[in-house]
C-alpha cells in the first residue's frame, strides 16, 4: 500500500490548479482540497455523502477501490437493491432488467448501518474460520508429505528386503528344480538300464539259439529237427510275449523330459507360496518303436480269409455287480482286464481277465456313452448331452484330461495312435491323445451310432437305420450292410478284417465279411445273447467282448 502518495484536489485539478487534496469522497468518486471539501459538505447534493482522510483512504484495499458507485451499463448512479437478482441497479436498469421484479428496495435501506449490522460479524466470523481451516489444512499438506517422505524410504527399504528375498527363494527353488531333473533322470537311466540289460541278456539268449538253430538244420536228423524246432518255437513266442508286455506298459516308446518353468510374473506374484520354480514330466512319444513281429501285418496278409474260419467260444462270463446296469460300452485293456461303462449309473467298472470285479473306477455327472483304450492305464470316454470327451487314469480313479466337442458325442475308438469320435449329426472327429482334433470327416449319414477303424477305412452302425457303413477316410461311402439286420450298435473289426456287429433286435452277434457282401451269425439267443449291444475285440489276443441289455457280459475267443 503507497502511505507516502500524495494526492491532488480533482476539482482544483478542472480548473488548471493543482492543490493536495486531505479527502476523497467515494460517492463523488473525488479528492477534494480543503476549500474544495467546505463547499462539497454545505452543498444540497453532497452534504451527506460519506468522506473519509485520503490516509484512509490509502489503507482501503484495492478491492475496494475498485468498486463504482453508478452503473456500469447506463453510468447512473445505484439506487436500488433487487433481492431476486440479489444485485444493485439505476433506474435505467429497472426498466432493462428488473421491470417484472418484485421486492425492490432503497439501497440506503440495504446498505444503511451494514457496519454494525451481524451481516459484517458472520461475515467476519466465516473469514476467520475460513483461514484457520485454510492454515489446518496446509499443515495437513506438509505433515503428509513428511510422513509420505518417509514411507518412501522404508518402502524403498522393503522393496530391497522383498527383493534379496526374492533371489534367496528363486535360488532355493531352481536347486530343488535342478535336483528334481537329475533325479528323474536317475529313475529314467535305471529303468531303461535295466530293460537294456534284459535286452541284452535275451539277445545273447536268441544269437545261440539262431546258432544251434542252423546246426539243427544241416546236421540233425528229421526227429531231432521237429523237436528242435518245437523248442524254437517256444523261444519265440516267450521272446514275442515279452516284446508284448514292453509294448503294453509303453516301454517301446521313446521317453522324453521337458521342463515347464512358471512365468516370471505369476513365479514372483506368488513367490511365497510356491514350491517349485517349474515342473519336470516325463512324456511319451506318439508312436510305438516299428519292430518285425508275428502281429496284425501278417495275420492280414493272408489271402482272402474267410468267415468259416470264425468259430467263437465262450471263455468267460461276468455279472455286474448291481442289480441294474445298462453298458453301453466295453473295453479290453492290453493286460486283459475289462472296464465296462455302465450308463445307468454313470459310472466304470473294472474287472480282471477271470472275470472278477475289481472296483468301480468313478462315477460320472454326464450321461456316459462309449470307451477306448489311450494308452498306458487310460480310457477315453465319451458323455453324450455334455458333448465332452473325458481321458480318465484306471488306477488312479481319476479324470487328467477333458475336451468339449460342440456336438453329441456318441461312438469312439482308438487306431494308430488316434481317436475316432462320432458327433452328431454326421461328422467324425480325429483326435490325438491330447484331445487336439486333427481331422473333421463328414459323412453322408446323420445319426452314426458306434465307430471303429482297421487300415484306412472307418465302420460304422447305424441303430434306427438297421445298417452298417464302411467309408474311406475322406467320408465316402464305400459299401453298406443291411441285410437280415435288426438294430445293430456295438462293432468291432478283427485281425483278418472281419466286421462284428451287436444287433440287439436279433439277439444275435454277426461277422460281415471284409466287401460287406457276406455275413454269419456267430452267437445267438440259444448261446445266451440277449439284446446285445457293446461289443470289443483285442486283435492280438483275438478275443471280443459283449455285453447284453441286461448287463451280463462275455468274453470270447474267436
Amino acid at each position: 500500500m503507497a502511505t507516502s502518495r500524495s494526492f491532488v484536489c480533482n476539482l482544483c485539478q478542472e480548473d488548471d490548479e493543482t492543490r493536495t487534496a486531505v479527502t476523497w469522497c467515494a460517492e463523488c468518486e473525488v479528492f477534494l482540497c480543503p476549500e474544495c471539501q467546505k463547499h462539497h459538505g454545505r452543498s444540497k447534493m453532497s452534504k451527506h455523502h460519506q468522506v473519509i482522510s485520503v490516509h484512509d483512504y490509502q489503507n482501503l484495499p484495492e478491492s475496494m477501490l475498485n468498486i463504482k458507485n453508478n452503473c456500469e451499463d447506463h453510468d447512473l448512479k445505484y439506487e436500488l437493491f433487487c433481492g431476486f437478482h440479489d444485485c444493485v441497479c439505476c433506474l435505467k436498469c429497472i426498466k432493462d432488467k428488473h421491470d417484472n421484479c418484485k421486492g425492490l428496495v432503497p439501497l440506503g435501506e440495504v446498505v444503511g448501518n451494514i457496519k454494525s449490522s451481524a451481516f459484517v460479524s458472520q461475515v467476519e466470523t466465516d473469514l476467520v474460520n475460513l483461514l484457520e481451516n485454510l492454515k489446518t489444512i496446509k499443515i495437513f499438506f506438509s505433515e503428509n508429505l513428511s510422513a509420505l517422505q518417509e514411507q518412501k524410504t522404508a518402502a524403498i527399504s522393503q522393496v530391497n528386503t522383498m527383493r534379496q528375498s526374492i533371489n534367496n527363494h528363486l535360488d532355493k527353488l531352481e536347486q530343488s528344480l535342478v535336483n528334481d531333473i537329475s533325479s528323474e533322470f536317475t529313475k529314467l537311466q535305471e529303468k531303461i538300464g535295466n530293460l537294456k540289460s534284459e535286452i541284452d541278456s535275451k539277445t545273447d539268449q536268441v544269437e545261440e539259439k539262431q546258432k544251434d538253430f542252423s546246426k539243427t538244420v544241416e546236421f540233425s536228423t528229421d526227429l531231432q529237427t521237429y523237436f528242435g524246432l518245437h523248442e524254437v518255437e517256444k523261444i519265440i513266442k516267450q521272446g514275442e510275449h515279452y516284446i508284448n508286455n514292453l509294448k503294453s506298459a509303453d516301454n517301446l516308446r521313446e521317453r522324453k523330459m521337458k521342463v515347464d518353468c512358471w512365468d516370471l510374473e505369476s513365479t514372483v506374484t506368488c513367490v511365497r507360496g510356491r514350491t517349485a520354480l517349474g515342473r519336470i514330466s516325463v512324456q511319451l512319444s506318439s508312436k510305438d518303436l516299428q519292430l518285425k513281429t508275428k502281429g496284425e501285418g501278417q495275420v492280414q496278409s493272408l489271402r482272402n480269409p474267410v468267415l468259416s474260419i470264425v468259430k467263437p467260444e465262450i471263455k468267460q462270463r461276468f455279472k455286474m455287480p448291481k442289480h441294474s446296469a445298462h453298458i453301453s460300452g466295453c473295453q479290453i485293456l492290453p493286460n486283459s482286464d475289462i472296464v465296462f461303462v455302465d450308463q445307468q449309473n454313470r459310472s466304470l467298472l473294472l474287472f480282471n481277465n477271470a472275470g472278477v470285479f475289481v472296483k468301480e473306477i468313478l462315477s460320472l455327472k454326464g450321461e456316459t456313452s462309449d470307451i477306448c483304450y489311450v494308452r498306458q492305464r487310460e480310457v477315453a470316454v465319451t458323455l453324450i448331452l455334455l458333448q465332452t470327451v473325458l481321458i480318465i487314469d484306471v488306477d488312479r480313479n481319476e479324470i487328467v484330461k477333458r475336451r468339449v466337442l460342440g456336438g453329441t458325442c456318441y461312438g469312439i475308438c482308438n487306431y494308430e495312435q488316434m481317436m475316432y469320435v462320432i458327433v452328431r449329426p454326421n461328422f467324425v472327429l480325429v483326435l490325438d491323445f491330447d484331445l487336439n482334433i486333427k481331422k473333421s470327416i463328414p459323412t453322408s449319414t446323420k445319426g452314426l451310432s458306434r465307430i471303429a477303424v482297421f487300415g484306412d477305412l472307418l465302420y460304422c452302425t447305424h441303430f434306427n437305420g438297421n445298417s452298417v457303413f464302411c467309408y474311406n477316410k475322406e467320408g465316402e461311402t464305400l459299401w453298406s450292410f443291411d441285410d437280415a439286420i435288426h438294430l445293430p450298435f456295438g462293432i468291432a473289426i478283427d485281425k483278418n478284417g472281419f466286421v462284428y456287429v451287436a444287433c440287439k433286435g436279433s439277439n444275435s452277434i454277426i461277422a460281415v465279411s471284409q466287401n460287406g457282401k457276406e455275413s454269419k451269425v456267430i452267437m445267438s439267443e440259444d448261446s445266451g445273447v440277449n439284446k446285445p449291444f457293446p461289443i470289443n475285440i483285442d486283435r492280438e489276443l483275438s478275443v471280443l467282448v459283449f455285453s447284453n441289455h441286461n448287463g451280463d457280459s462275455f468274453l470270447l475267443s474267436i
